[in-house]
């Protein structure tokens, strides 16, 4: 019982010291804060993070050149996230490394691909050679799945048939494996592809720049990883080497396996060269890759990329930490251009307002230009299935102010005129393009709106007529005020009617033929002989012998009456008198030669024959109508 007790006791302290050990090598490896690597395809971005201060609770943002990241979603680590991982590995099978140790490598790497998990992938090579112009050898020729169960004991055979080149013209093509995996990989970059890592089991040295020049020298190899997508991680073995390359090892360790550039850590167990310092060296590889990193989701408002790899700049609880190269020119294909979102209202008199949407944002210089918009009046006719195609009136666009909210913008229309009409209206988008990669623009899309206390549009419709074309109605006014005029002068032209007089009775007593010379108010003249048998009457109504159209005539004006003494004039009490020589007659008189009558707008000159002799041949006249 003592003894149990003491064993496990002894175990609990072991258990103990190698907590305590990793923890202290841990503090070796990890920063306060990395990014070990980022995946994009707009407008996603999926960061990998760890150090020492990272958490889930922790608050992460970011910026690639002016494309603004925000957090989304909780934090969690690699393994609560079940995503799988590709490894890249480098195994240094070259005679400096220390045999034991290379010997308990391949058992870890058997280790490892018997438990690769999810859809994890594995691409082993080797990298000694004897020859440094050939290149990397592919242990497995293929990349190892984890589905594939039934070839895991065949690739841990392959591993184990893995040659220790122990020769000492045995080298070490790492530099130049590094680039070539970097270059390989450098497409593997969508935020769909499994997250990625190249892990290097090394002793540090390198002899491919010696033959094949500067693409493979320790500079260029630094100036790859650190502009590499793809973290580097490091184990470092032990070096046998009777004389070995110092220089290079240190730069190895020193600066591809710097976190700041290959962002990624290492575990150094090259001081002591024991295989228990190699199974913590991949334990702790594999507690960093698997738990102690944190899988950070960021997205932004459109799935606008950059042109090539960008630095993604990140910080966490405020903090701004080292960035990470991010290769996004890759994006999640747009179709939907934006969209009229909620109804079209009235905002004023002479104001519409409304909102566009866009998964991917409205581009407001587009929103912003009137020639996107246009406003018209649906048809005013009775019959609206009939009138539907009747284009109403085109509303003028004066101003657009528009206000972002988010993904939305709102829009405000206002018009050149001061009120909208009562009625249904109908507005036509076309041209406004949203912020995505791909510029999805809108292509007459419309919406309806309805206006009920506005103007009367008819009564706009005619005032409006009015002020467009008084012009037009003045000068037909005039022409039509005209025309009046000219119709009611021709219907005061005077009618002069000599009715047909009986000459059988010329020579009775009581009958004498007269001339009138008859001077109207225009100032034309016509003689008109006339036999006047009794009486002649003259006046403004047709049943006068002789009548006149002129208002200041009374129906029966005056009469000239016939016997034996002569031709006498009298006054029918008519309304303006009738006038002989200029004197208003009050009595009937006797009208000698040349005497001068004067009723209303007519002067007739009077002449008698003398010794019964007639005036002229002619035995009557008949005066046609003419103006007055």
């Amino acid at each position: 019982m003592g003894k149990r007790i003491v064993s496990v006791i002894m175990f609990m302290i072991l258990m103990l010291s190698g907590v305590f050990y990793i923890q202290v090598s841990a503090k070796t490896v990890n920063k306060s804060l990395l990014a070990e690597q980022a995946k994009g395809k707009a407008p996603n971005v999926k960061v990998y993070m760890t150090g020492e201060d990272m958490t889930s609770e922790s608050a992460v943002s970011g910026s690639v050149e002016d494309i603004a990241l925000t957090q989304s979603g909780d934090i969690k680590t690699f393994d609560e996230t079940g995503e799988s991982l590709r490894y890249i590995i480098l195994f240094d099978n070259s005679g400096s490394i220390n045999k034991v140790q290379f010997d308990e490598a391949k058992n870890q790497l058997k280790n490892l691909r018997q438990n690769m998990k999810n859809n994890d992938e594995m691409l082993l090579y080797t990298v000694g050679t004897i020859d440094v112009s050939s290149d990397k050898t592919d242990v497995f020729g293929r990349t190892a799945l984890a589905s594939e169960t039934d070839k895991v004991e065949d690739d841990n055979l392959l591993i184990d048939d893995i040659e220790y080149i122990s020769s000492r013209d045995g080298k070490t093509i790492l530099y130049k494996s590094i680039n070539q995996v970097i270059e390989e990989q450098s497409s593997q970059t969508s935020i769909d592809s499994l997250r990625t890592v190249i892990l290097i089991i090394t002793d540090g040295e390198d002899d491919s720049d010696d033959i094949n020049g500067r693409d493979n020298d320790k500079d260029t190899t630094l100036t790859n990883v650190i502009n590499s997508s793809i973290p580097v991680y490091g184990i470092l073995l032990n070096n046998t080497a009777k004389v070995s390359n110092e220089e290079k090892i240190i730069f190895t360790k020193n600066q591809i396996l710097n976190p700041d550039n290959g962002h990624g850590y290492y575990c150094n167990c090259s001081d002591d060269p024991t295989v228990e310092k190699v199974d913590e060296g991949f334990a702790d590889i594999d507690s960093i890759l698997r738990k102690g990193t944190y899988v950070v989701n960021l997205v932004t408002d459109n799935n606008k990329t950059t042109v090539g790899k960008k630095e993604l700049n990140l910080t966490v609880n405020n903090q701004s930490i080292n960035p990470v190269i991010l290769d996004y020119s890759d994006y999640e294909q747009d179709k939907d251009a934006p969209t009229i979102s909620g109804n079209i209202k009235k905002e004023s008199r002479n104001s519409i307002t409304f909102t566009l949407d866009d998964t991917n944002g409205v581009n407001d210089k587009d929103a912003s230009d009137a020639t996107h918009y246009s406003i018209q009046m649906k048809s005013e006719g009775k019959d609206k299935e009939k009138d539907k195609d009747k284009e109403g009136k085109v509303w003028t666009i004066d101003q657009v102010n528009v206000n972002r909210n988010g993904t939305a913008v709102t829009v405000t229309l206002t018009l050149k005129e001061d009120d909208l009409y009562n009625g249904d209206y109908t507005l036509t988008i076309d041209g406004i393009k949203d912020e995505s990669q791909d510029q999805n623009a809108m292509v007459k899309v419309k919406g309806e709106f309805s206006v009920d206390d506005g103007l009367d549009a008819k009564s706009e419709a005619r005032k409006e007529f009015i002020q467009k074309y008084w012009w037009i109605l003045l000068i037909v006014l005039i022409v039509t005020i005209g025309i009046i005029i000219i119709i009611i002068a021709k219907k005061k032209a005077v009618k002069i009617i000599n009715k047909e007089v009986d000459y059988g009775k010329i020579n009775q007593s009581d009958s004498m033929l007269v001339r009138l010379t008859i001077t109207d108010r225009t100032g034309t003249v016509k003689d008109v002989e006339w036999n006047i048998e009794g009486s002649l009457f003259v006046g403004r109504s047709d049943i006068c012998n002789i009548f006149f159209d002129d208002d200041r005539l009374s129906k029966q004006h005056f009469v000239l009456e016939v016997n034996k003494t002569g031709c006498y004039i009298e006054d029918l009490e008519s309304t303006n008198g009738t006038f002989v020589n200029g004197v208003k007659m009050t009595n009937r008189r006797l009208l000698l030669d040349g005497d001068i009558i004067t009723a209303g707008r007519e002067k007739i000159e009077f002449h008698a024959p003398k010794n019964g002799i007639p005036l002229s041949d002619e035995d009557s006249t008949i005066l046609e109508d003419y103006d007055q």
